[in-house]
């Protein structure tokens, strides 16, 4: 399942979300897995750090934070190289109907462009996909 990113105050998917999760039965809980891509000639600050604020929504609790982790070194100390894959646990309730779903929330970010040399703050709607099968 692909995010819908939209609204950003600077060019578009600087800091690309992608999601993938597999469908879970109401009552439980299930993974989305979150991989974070940098678009070429842009680099992201380590400060402030990028943050991921899912809207509540009916029927679904999100459990845990969601911590940007560096992957690697890269040459500069202040900005990410490139990020840890992040995992959001979701429990849908009992009474959550089988179906498709979407998570709402913001997605803020600050990026610098290497090529035109200015840094800017991005914020954008992103919308997280997930499936519900009927309670087992």
């Amino acid at each position: 399942m692909a995010t819908a990113v939209s609204a950003q105050t600077g060019p578009a998917h600087i800091l690309q979300l992608q999601t993938h999760s597999k469908p879970w039965a109401a009552g439980a809980s299930g993974l989305v897995n979150m991989n974070l891509v940098i678009k070429d000639g842009f680099k992201i600050p380590k400060r402030p750090l990028p943050k991921i604020q899912i809207d509540s929504a009916p029927n679904f609790e999100i459990k845990g934070e969601l911590n940007f982790i560096e992957e690697g070194r890269g040459n500069d100390p202040e900005y990410f190289n490139s990020f840890k894959p992040l995992a959001l646990q979701v429990r849908a309730a009992d009474s959550a109907k089988p179906g498709r779903y979407s998570l709402g929330g913001k997605f803020v970010y600050f990026y610098c462009s290497d090529k035109e040399k200015y840094c800017s703050r991005a914020v954008e709607n992103v919308e997280i996909p997930i499936e519900i099968l009927a309670k087992k």
